[in-house]
């Protein structure tokens, strides 16, 4: 008997993990989505295996379900689900923060069925169903974290998933995943969008955003993104953002220093050292 794939949420991030299972795995693929209309686009695509149409029923005989959902979304979807979830099977999550899951998660669970943080290191600026693509895990990081009592089976079970995909299974200890992420994925997100508003804002704003073009828009792309699914995130991730964003006006400082007193040759020491940690990260 095939096994069953359970995708709540169908968005971007869940839209694209039911299509890689689908086209990658040997998984009967279930998908459910709060929103109606989103429900009907993924049935509409004749995609996935089958479209629930309550989160209980969609859960009901899965192996493994996957909660492509916000991070404050999580614990009440658990609450609503455990009572309906089959003995062995496995939970875990595409949440971009782990801290609190990991704590309560396990807690909400029934005796048998395992939890187990899962981040894929993936994303668009783009939002929703519409614009779901099964390679979008193709040789990205997929973080898988270990927390106390978690199954090595459970452990084992997703970093197979992870790999048939496309992505690359990266197993790190609870506590390591939070502040790792805040450096390249939150604090990131937050000063593109900065920059934007730096550009855009004031008299001359409109004048700037028509000149910018390619570095700009590459740095800043990811300010296109979802602003309340962000807004979720850094508030479940506060603590390690502020200090990420107080070493970054460190290093402002540092190099504003630099400016001032002339010292081209401290800059192009600091735009070296930069240079080399962006060339290390694109040959990986």
């Amino acid at each position: 008997m095939r096994r069953i794939a359970a995708v709540i949420g169908l968005g971007l991030i869940g839209g694209s993990l039911a299509l890689a299972l689908k086209k990658h795995t040997d998984f009967t693929v279930i998908g459910y989505d709060a929103c109606q209309q989103t429900r009907q686009l993924a049935e509409k695509s004749g995609e996935l295996d089958g479209i629930a149409d309550s989160l209980q029923t969609g859960v009901a005989e899965a192996d493994i379900v996957f909660l492509a959902i916000p991070p404050g979304a999580i614990g009440q979807t658990v609450q609503q689900a455990a009572g309906h979830l089959k003995a062995g099977a496995v939970v875990t999550d595409v949440a971009s923060t782990k801290g609190e899951l990991l704590r309560i998660v396990p807690q909400l669970l029934p005796p048998g069925v395992c939890y187990v943080g899962g981040h894929p290191m993936a994303g668009s600026e783009k939002t929703g169903f519409i614009a779901a693509n099964a390679q979008l895990f193709c040789g990205r990081p997929y973080i898988i974290t270990r927390h106390q009592g978690v199954s090595e089976s459970a452990l084992a079970q997703l970093s197979a998933i992870a790999e048939q995909i496309g992505a690359l299974p990266v197993v790190l200890e609870g506590e390591q995943h939070d502040p790792a992420v805040a450096h390249v994925s939150h604090t990131p997100y937050v000063t593109a969008a900065a920059l934007t508003v730096l550009a855009g804002q004031g008299e001359q704003g409109q004048l700037h955003l028509a000149l910018a073009a390619g570095g700009f828009r590459d740095m800043t792309r990811i300010a296109s993104s979802n602003p309340s699914l962000w807004a979720d995130i850094c508030l479940t991730n506060k603590v390690e953002i502020k200090q990420t964003i107080a070493r970054l006006k460190d290093i402002l400082d540092t190099v504003e220093s630099k400016l001032a007193n002339g010292d081209r040759a401290g800059l192009t020491e600091f735009f070296q050292q930069a240079k080399q940690m962006r060339d290390a990260c694109q040959s990986n």
